[in-house]
């Protein structure tokens, strides 16, 4: 709810009275009236955030996703001594990685050959 100014006049009430009677008015037109009607100075930038809440307002997103750099992918596997005979995390995400970059033959003559 927009407060009410010294003045006792709610500003945001008259753009937004001004803006339905005058939608294809520009803010700087629209200051210069409001503030003359009112008496008190109404900036074009205050004139234009009520026109664009009045349209709906912005929706705003949420911050785009980096994507993965070149050499994230291309990374060297370090391999170490498991214990128990289990394979590492790292050493999966690495035969994913070169999976997907070759055909399903070239994958399944890699898995031949390793075999």
């Amino acid at each position: 709810m927009a407060r009410k100014g010294k003045s006792s006049v709610n500003v945001a009430e008259a753009i937004r009275e001004f803006l339905k009677s005058k939608p294809s008015v520009g803010p700087s037109e629209a200051a210069q009236t409001i503030s003359g009607k009112i008496g008190h100075k109404v900036s074009p930038i205050y004139v234009s955030n009520i026109k664009t809440m009045m349209s709906g307002g912005s929706k705003k997103k949420g911050r785009k996703e980096r994507k993965a750099a070149a050499s994230a992918t291309k990374r060297a596997v370090v391999t170490r001594p498991t214990t128990g005979g289990g394979v590492e995390l790292a050493t999966i995400a690495a035969v994913k990685d070169l999976l997907g970059h070759v055909s399903a033959k070239t994958a399944k003559d890699l898995i031949d050959l390793l075999a």
